[in-house]
């Protein structure tokens, strides 16, 4: 399936299951080694499917991930599938897409209306809706904020932000109409009211000199999240020289408090409830709780995570699926408590994002120039089938 949707103007646009590669040991020591899991195919480029043909079942190519700023992610909602990606371009422009939970196919849904090159940074608010920050661009000096609930079909403009949000994933979190960002420089910000309004809830420096702070020694923000205590604000980021993840937690009447952490290392990932930690061990997925954080098996990998995001409840990884994307086409996923890593086959070239599919599939949304190719996993499978492409051409003289 191949669908065309077309750019207009500087400013603005139109719309128009888990496979497991055997004992981990030996999947980890083929990652380490360069080695191929099975269902990998030649290094060649992924072709674009014809309009109105089946979706290819040819073996996708192991690659390494596209080279792109980590703000590329996937989050899900209780109905809905979302995706930022970067689309290659001089200089390289933004896109939000979507996959309704009763649709087997992607649309493109950014917002319209503001030059998107600086990045896109998302949140999800657990029902149906997404709120996005435009992170500035363009000598624009403010961070534009939009949200929907209908799956992008239409975006209401929340008050914005009054300077640029941090270049990080996790730089901006939604719960009904709480918000939560973190800027560039590290202050803390929050609205209670949809960003109609934003407090300061900490400015650069104010944690790590709080009670909170002491063992720290000096705390870089970069990540915000709601808290499982209503109201709870979340930020966390590197702690002191070492770099160990440092998690704080903001309550009305009793300011920051350091949250306890049952592994060490640098965060990779703070999403809703959920983190990613590099720890001693490897990889490690964390969830919380009202009075705790409970910790995954670790994946015994030192690879850099290049991206990294959430799996919705309709796959097979469960409610709280994370996946992440490491180099040389690599890609595990984790379900919710209990559960355990899982390696995919190498994921096809350009893999940007991993995603929920239709039913208990991943999606590996690809990206080549200003084509979006749409890569099926079956849990019964092991090997990506080629499902759908998006094609956005960029008019002469626009660059957003």
């Amino acid at each position: 399936m191949t669908t065309t949707t077309r750019r207009r103007g500087r400013r603005g646009r139109v719309r128009g299951g888990r496979v497991r590669g055997g004992a981990l040991a030996a999947a980890v020591a083929a990652i380490a080694s360069g080695a191929a899991l099975a269902g990998c195919g030649s290094s060649a480029s992924s072709p674009s499917a014809s309009a109105g043909s089946a979706p290819s079942t040819a073996p996708a190519a192991a690659s390494p991930p596209a080279a792109a700023s980590p703000l590329a992610t996937s989050l899900s909602t209780a109905r809905d599938s979302w995706a930022i990606v970067p689309m290659s371009a001089d200089p390289v422009f933004w896109e939000v897409f979507v996959r309704p939970a009763k649709s087997a196919t992607w649309q493109l849904v950014t917002p319209p209306g503001v030059a998107d090159n600086g990045g896109l940074v998302a949140a999800a608010d657990g029902g149906s809706g997404l709120t996005v920050a435009v992170r500035p661009s363009q000598d624009l000096q403010f961070t534009p904020v939009s949200a929907t609930a209908d799956a992008g079909a239409s975006w209401s403009a929340d008050g914005p932000i009054s300077k640029d949000v941090a270049a990080s994933p996790a730089a901006l979190a939604a719960s009904g109409r709480q918000l939560a960002a973190v800027l560039a420089n590290g202050t803390v910000e929050a609205s209670s009211d949809a960003g109609a309004s934003w407090r300061t809830l900490a400015e650069p420096g104010a944690i790590a000199a709080s009670a909170a702070g002491p063992k720290c020694a000096a705390v870089h923000v970069s990540s915000v999240s709601f808290g499982p205590v209503p109201a709870q604000v979340l930020a966390a980021g590197d702690c002191g020289a070492a770099g160990a993840a440092g998690l704080f937690a903001y309550s009305a009447g009793e300011g920051w408090q350091r949250v306890s952490l049952p592994v060490s290392g640098p965060l990779v990932r703070l999403g809703a409830g959920t983190a990613l930690v590099q720890a001693t061990d490897g990889l490690t997925a964390l969830w919380a709780d009202k009075d705790s954080w409970t910790a995954s098996a670790a994946l015994p990998i030192t690879n850099a995570v290049t991206a990294s995001g959430g799996l919705a409840g309709a796959t097979a990884t469960s409610s709280d699926g994370t996946w992440v994307l490491l180099p040389g086409g690599q890609a595990a996923t984790i379900g919710g408590p209990g559960q355990q890593w899982l390696l995919l086959p190498p994921t096809p070239a350009h893999t940007t994002v991993l995603a929920s599919g239709p039913g208990t599939s991943i999606d590996a949304l690809a990206v080549s120039g200003h084509t979006l190719t749409v890569w099926q996993l079956d849990h019964r499978s092991t090997v990506w089938a080629r499902a759908q492409t998006i094609s956005v051409p960029i008019e002469s003289n626009s660059s957003s």
